[in-house]
């Protein structure tokens, strides 16, 4: 998916995924176990997609040109930076999340876990060809 109109699609449907679980998963915890975690399922999932969404922009930036991030003469690529930089960025989020907000560390995980599963979503639906679209069945 190199396309950019694509990805920023992709990445759009990912976040209507991710918000529309994350909605339905807060209003069920809210009564089920209170504001703390719902706290942290919103953070999570905020923490989870934006690290999702420095991904697809690190990788579009390689994809478009790619001979940029590639040595002459070599057979290996060098990472953008931003691949590496991102995950202290992550780690210190999570870090001010549980150390200095009420959320519960159990909802962050769920909220992680939700953007993750509402890019999955977003991307298997995307990929359906249109051969494929309407028809379960397997050949």
């Amino acid at each position: 998916m190199s396309d950019p109109a694509k990805s920023k699609r992709l990445i759009r449907d990912a976040a209507v995924w991710t918000m529309a679980m994350v909605a339905l998963t807060g209003a069920i915890s809210q009564f089920v176990s209170g504001t703390e975690m719902t706290l942290g399922i919103a953070l999570g999932a905020l923490v989870g997609w934006a690290n999702l969404w420095m991904l697809s922009a690190a990788l579009g930036t390689v994809l478009r040109n790619p001979e940029q991030y590639r040595p002459r003469g070599r057979r290996t690529w060098v990472l953008p930076g931003v691949l590496l930089l991102k995950w202290p960025f992550i780690l210190l989020a999570l870090v001010g999340i549980l150390w200095y907000m009420p959320a519960r560390p159990e909802g962050v995980a769920i909220g992680a876990l939700l953007a993750l599963l509402g890019a999955s979503i977003a991307s298997i639906r995307a990929n359906r060809g249109p051969a494929n679209r309407g028809s379960n069945a397997q050949t």
